[in-house]
Parts: structure tokens; C-alpha cells; sequence
């Protein structure tokens, strides 16, 4: 019976390097690499800074702001619907950011900053765009 990997054209190829070594070096090198990168991901997520935003409070602010508005009812609900989005949009900028948002009424426990201030001026801003852009 005779050797098929020795006289194979892929050993040839090769330059006779055994290619189920070649296969297990790749495999070797993917590993390390997967290693170095899920490591560096890992790291990554513990530098994330986590914030708090007080979402009920500034829901209530603006539900109040909106009964004394005296708006018929279907614009009051655009204007809702805006200003959720924009809340949303706000909220997921700071998410991209590098920041993990959580709710402020639900941290029982252990300090984190307070960004409802920065939210509520960048909910203003969105609303300020989209009233503009709707005249």
C-alpha cells in the first residue's frame, strides 16, 4: 500500500510541509487570535461608565407641560410621540457613547452620575429641531 499524502500534488504544492500540520497551525494562530480579541472586548466593557437618567421625571414634566398646553388632542399626541423618540435617541447617544444608561428609579444600590440634565437639554434641542422643521 503506498503513502497518498507523500505522493499527493498538495504535498508537492507545499513544498512537502505535511498539511495536516499546516491545518493545525492555522487552527493555533485563529484560537490566539480569538484570544487577543475577546480579551481586548472583555477589557473594553469594564472601562464603560454607568450613568443614571430619571426618565419618570422627565416624563412627568413634560406630560404636565402638555395638560397646561391647552393643544387639541392629536397634537398633543404627535408632540408625545416626538418626544419619546427623541428621549430614545438621546438615551441610545450616550449608549454609543462609551456609557451604560440606566434607569434612575430602579438603582437601589451604589453611586453613579446623574445625567438627566444633559438628557432633558438634548430632548429640548430635538424638539426644538423637529418644531422648526415642521413650520
Amino acid at each position: 500500500m503506498r503513502n497518498i499524502w507523500a505522493t499527493s500534488r498538495l504535498s508537492q504544492a507545499l513544498g512537502g510541509v505535511n498539511a495536516f500540520g499546516v491545518a493545525v497551525g492555522i487552527g493555533l494562530l485563529a484560537q490566539a487570535l480569538w484570544g487577543v480579541w475577546a480579551t481586548d472586548r472583555l477589557l473594553t466593557l469594564g472601562k464603560r461608565e454607568v450613568v443614571t437618567v430619571q426618565l419618570s421625571r422627565l416624563m412627568s414634566d413634560f406630560i404636565a407641560e402638555e395638560a397646561r398646553s391647552g393643544r387639541p388632542p392629536e397634537e398633543t399626541q404627535l408632540r408625545v410621540q416626538a418626544y419619546l423618540k427623541a428621549i430614545e435617541a438621546s438615551t441610545r447617544q450616550l449608549g454609543r457613547d462609551g456609557r451604560t444608561v440606566l434607569v434612575a428609579e430602579a438603582v437601589v444600590a451604589g453611586q453613579a452620575s446623574d445625567l438627566t440634565p444633559a438628557v432633558r437639554a438634548d430632548v429640548a434641542r430635538r424638539m426644538g429641531v423637529l418644531a422648526r422643521a415642521a413650520r
